[in-house]
């Protein structure tokens, strides 16, 4: 059977302009809660408030209907929709944004839908990238360059923000194009409007799941120049334009007039509504007011809207993972003191009493990464609690009375998943003599002042949804995420080789084997990073709203960016 190679089906793609404006209507995203991840698309012409808008007529009966408005529930503050550098907003920032293209995550391929339209690799080391772009992506009205078309200039500008913003994530690629802003400015080269192109100094398998990360928007180059911040702003040149940011109670976006896919995107609105109780924002929805679930819904909640009739429900496996990170200091550099604590986390209880008894054990990747993730039985067999075990080697340790310590968590008022999961982890510990404090910290100050600084002890949290595998490891590796250390102190040379071996092997079981040695060699670690148990997600929204694909679905192969073609039969 042919083994997924990014490199083999990747030799070249292209879609043109004219394919792109053909391209039947499908969001690249599944679903109504498509939060976190997703791609935007360019638009087309417009000069401010009085821009023309294109006429839009409705289709026949079952087909989409251009107008309306919709409203989507969130349970979490939105801290900022600054693309390259907040977290929080990413949903919001691939409709505002272009994309160079989105990704089908079913195939593992780029799906060829945006502001690119020719990706090639001429080289045999995989190392030059060449980059062709679609015209027609214009800036949205009312910001810097309105009405000015995209071009490489500001991809360029974008690859360089994204890749050296202190507070951006992940930066083992773009460090692999230049250590800094100077190294970049001179490696991105634009030959012409239409043309970007670079090339790495060491091959790195991730970049092209990379490029399609929702943290990749390609921000027009004046708006950069103009704004330090975009954390309350947006001027891209997506399907729709940011009109209101209040991040704690709504986000209001409108229609792009005159976006490059027109007479698309068909929505006018969209509404986002922030309800941090989980049970208000429910109910919210349960009662109309909201179009699009944003509620945390349990396995019973799903049951209950199915049997109603009125929504559309899906469930699919979680790729937010709960882990722990322990700082390298004492008492958690003594690898029998990590051993403790993972003999004394039961994960069983864990699926029974948070996950509905639907969970698995998560490796160092989480299980639903099928191909990447250790297998099951593997790791259910090293996961036995055991903990008379843990305080023998508390006691070896120097600890026979165990000791107490702090353990941090964001706060997300009313998404209480996470301080449940907390809470959980502070019993099971202190069954053998390890008394956790358990200290809640707002989110925005959580990512900056605890994570990204290593300020803790231990510290505990849900993980992003990563479904490439060189992202977790990332966190075991020396340098960190970032690029300039990890946030425990960790360091293993070991292992720093084998995930450097991984990101440079192109072959698929090659690099599945240094794959599974690395997690492995985590395993026997047992840290600096634990991983808790990983669940199901559900989602929901009424059945008048049309998504052209749901969560968990394979995308049409022509398909539309994020938010392009959802629609409602509601005026």
């Amino acid at each position: 059977m042919e083994q997924p190679n990014y490199w083999q089906r990747l030799a070249r793609k292209r879609m043109t302009r004219r394919d792109l404006l053909a391209a039947g209507g499908v969001t690249a995203l599944g679903g109504a809660a498509a939060l976190i991840v997703g791609c935007g698309s360019g638009g087309n012409g417009g000069n401010g408030n009085g821009a023309t808008r294109t006429p839009r007529t409705p289709g026949p009966a079952g087909s989409p209907t251009a107008g309306g408005t919709i409203t989507i529930g969130r349970s979490f503050n939105v801290s900022g929709i600054d693309p390259h550098i907040d977290l929080t907003g990413l949903d919001i920032d691939s409709l505002l944004y272009s994309y160079l293209y989105g990704w089908n995550q079913i195939k593992e391929t780029p799906m060829f839908n945006n502001l690119a339209a020719t990706f090639e690799q001429p080289d045999p080391e995989h190392l030059e990238f060449i980059l062709t772009l679609n015209p027609g992506f214009i800036i949205q009205p009312n910001g810097p360059g309105a009405g000015e078309e995209m071009t490489s200039h500001d991809c360029k500008a974008s690859f360089i923000r994204r890749g050296t913003s202190i507070t951006a994530p992940d930066k083992r690629y773009p460090k692999r194009i230049g250590k800094d802003a100077a190294a970049m400015d001179a490696a991105l080269k634009t030959p012409d409007l239409r043309t970007l192109s670079f090339t790495l100094s060491r091959p790195f398998v991730p970049a092209i799941r990379e490029m399609a990360n929702a943290t990749w928007a390609m921000v027009p180059e004046k708006v950069i120049d103009k704004y330090l911040s975009l954390s309350q702003k947006g001027f891209g040149s997506g399907p729709f334009m940011l009109e209101e940011f209040r991040g704690s109670e709504r986000v209001v976006l409108k229609r792009h007039p005159n976006y490059v896919l027109t007479p698309r995107p068909w929505m006018d609105q969209i509404n986002y509504i922030i309800i941090t109780e989980n049970s208000s924002l429910l109910a919210a929805f349960e009662s109309g007011q909201h179009d699009v679930n944003g509620a945390f819904l349990r396995k019973d909640d799903a049951e209950e809207l199915t049997d109603r009739g009125d929504f559309v429900v899906t469930k699919t496996p979680s790729l937010f993972y709960p882990v722990i990170h322990m700082k390298m200091k004492p008492p958690f550099d003594d690898l029998r003191v990590r051993k403790a604590i993972d003999l004394a986390l039961d994960r069983d209880e864990f699926i029974a009493g948070l996950q509905d008894g639907e969970g698995n054990y998560n490796g160092p990747i989480q299980w639903p990464q099928f191909q990447w993730a250790l297998p099951q039985d593997e790791l259910r067999a090293f996961y036995k609690p055991n903990p008379e075990q843990a305080k023998q080697l508390l006691a070896d340790a120097g600890y026979p009375e165990g000791f107490d310590a702090k353990m941090k968590l964001p706060k997300l008022t009313g998404v209480n998943i996470i301080s449940d999961t907390a809470s959980v982890i502070k019993d099971q510990l202190k069954r053998v003599g390890i008394n956790l404090a358990l200290d809640e910290v707002e989110l925005g100050a959580f990512i900056g002042s605890v994570l990204l600084s290593g300020n803790f002890e231990m510290v505990f949290f849900p993980n992003l949804p990563y479904d490439e595998p060189d992202r977790p490891l990332s966190f075991y590796h020396s340098l960190g995420v970032t690029g300039a250390g990890n946030w425990t102190n960790y360091n293993n040379p070991e292992l720093d080789k084998l995930i450097n071996a991984q990101a440079e092997e192109f072959d698929f079981e090659k690099r599945k084997k240094i794959i599974f040695d690395a997690q492995r060699m985590i395993l026997n670690e047992h840290g600096p990073q634990l991983t808790i148990t990983g669940g199901h997600g559900y989602t929901a929204h009424w059945n008048y709203v049309h998504f052209p694909f749901e969560q968990g679905e394979e995308p049409p192969a022509n398909v539309a960016p994020f938010g392009v073609d959802i629609w409602t039969e509601k005026s």
